[in-house]
């Protein structure tokens, strides 16, 4: 099933699911605050009527489903007024038989009770109740034990048994139906139930299948740009094998400055390729043995622009040529090709910068022999705050001073 459609469908389950649950939540509160409504009245016409009994009868059940309605308001939760409902109706029905009082006060109790018996989420439940109250109806009306209650009219013996039995074959009918109301209720819950989990399920899978495609991706880009960093450090034979330890260089600062892997990869990327741009450079310029003429050098600089307008069209990561058009710039403003100076210079730029001017250092060229690590450390030493980043340049001396045997250079 599509994951649109799914998530669809869970929804519209959900809303006929929770609606049903505010229908019980808003009848239970309708009815506690009538009940409340109806004991004041009750109190203040049997006050007048000068019947004391149920005047604190009427005292009593009123606030507490006053006490009702706030705790369902409260909790979001009818459970308080369903046991209040069941006990203040099995109460008032004994009330009403052992005092009495008009016919149609009983017949109210008689529409109490059923009311209330809605609400049990058990069948056995429900019909446990209402046998309950007709039993006591019988017994207290067709059974020798009726002198032990009130002493209704004749009239009354026959007709309010009847009147309470018809009422609980209406109740028995409603029940029925609001069983298959409950039993759908269920069925949709199921449902619910099956389609998150399937849901779950797609989710799960189509992570794991993203998550193995984007570590392909990684791989296939890795592999890639790797490539081509030995392809661009071929052209220059002086220099076999500088891109791939300025990216490690560059990794390794980027870890020591606290940054996620996520940018350390960035970085480790944009550091293999730092130099692509000497692909527009003549090999007669890049080889060549000796000093290098003014015009030579210039041409050389050009370099990270072109490397720049390589890699420009790449939209999937734009932060890849930021450390090939910037990583000869210097704190001082005197670098190439842009002159940017300070904060103005990208963090990536600032730590490519390093390592490319650590490895450098570090490694043979045409021209000389790589320097000793008290000298590259110097130099870099030296260079803080005006050509390198001090607080890249810390954590580069920090990698030297960790490198007592000099293994970290070419």
């Amino acid at each position: 099933m599509d994951e649109k459609k799914v998530d669809v469908k869970v929804e519209e389950l959900k809303e006929k699911f929770y609606s049903e649950d505010k229908d019980m939540l808003l009848l239970a509160k309708v009815v506690s605050l009538t009940m409340f409504i109806l004991g004041a009245i009750m109190a203040i016409t049997c006050h007048l009527e000068g019947n004391k009994s149920m005047v604190i009868v009427s005292l009593t059940y009123g606030p507490l489903f006053l006490i009702s309605l706030i705790v369902t308001i409260a909790t979001n939760n009818s459970i308080f007024f369903q046991i209040l409902g069941y006990v203040m109706s099995f109460v008032m029905e004994l009330v009403f038989l052992i005092t009495g009082g008009q016919e149609g006060f009983g017949i109210f109790w008689m529409c109490i009770i059923t009311l209330f018996t809605f609400f049990a989420n058990r069948k056995r439940l429900f019909y446990i109740v209402n046998s309950v109250y007709i039993l006591l109806v019988i017994l207290a009306f067709w059974t020798p034990l009726s002198r032990f209650f009130y002493q209704f009219s004749t009239t009354m013996r026959v007709r309010f048994p009847l009147l309470y039995i018809i009422e609980f074959i209406f109740a028995i009918i409603i029940k029925i139906r609001m069983s298959k109301t409950e039993n759908n209720r269920n069925i949709l819950f199921n449902n619910l139930i099956e389609l998150q989990n399937s849901l779950q399920l797609q989710v799960e899978e189509r992570t794991y299948a993203l998550k193995e495609e984007k570590e392909k991706s990684e791989k296939l880009l890795i592999e890639v740009t790797q490539a081509l960093a030995t392809t661009i450090d071929a052209k220059d034979k002086y220099t076999s094998g500088h891109s791939r330890r300025v990216a490690e260089y560059s990794k390794k600062l980027a870890e020591r400055l606290g940054k996620s892997e996520k940018v350390q990869q960035e970085i480790y990327l944009s550091a293999l390729l730092h130099d692509i741009g000497k692909i527009g450079i003549p090999d007669v310029i890049i080889n060549k043995a000796g000093k290098l003429t003014d015009e030579e050098y210039d041409v050389i600089k050009t370099h990270p622009q072109i490397g720049y307008e390589i890699l420009n069209n790449i939209s999937t990561m734009p932060n890849l040529n930021i450390g090939v058009r910037w990583h000869h710039e210097r704190i001082d403003g005197k670098g190439y090709p842009d002159k940017l100076e300070g904060n103005q210079i990208p963090e990536y730029a600032k730590i490519i910068s390093v390592a490319d001017a650590y490895d450098a250092m570090t490694s043979n060229r045409s021209y000389r022999k790589y320097l000793s690590q008290e000298a590259v450390r110097a130099e870099i030493e030296k260079g803080m705050g005006s050509q390198f980043s001090p607080e890249v340049a810390e954590k580069m001396l920090e990698l030297i001073d960790e490198d007592p045997y000099y293994l970290m250079h070419e």
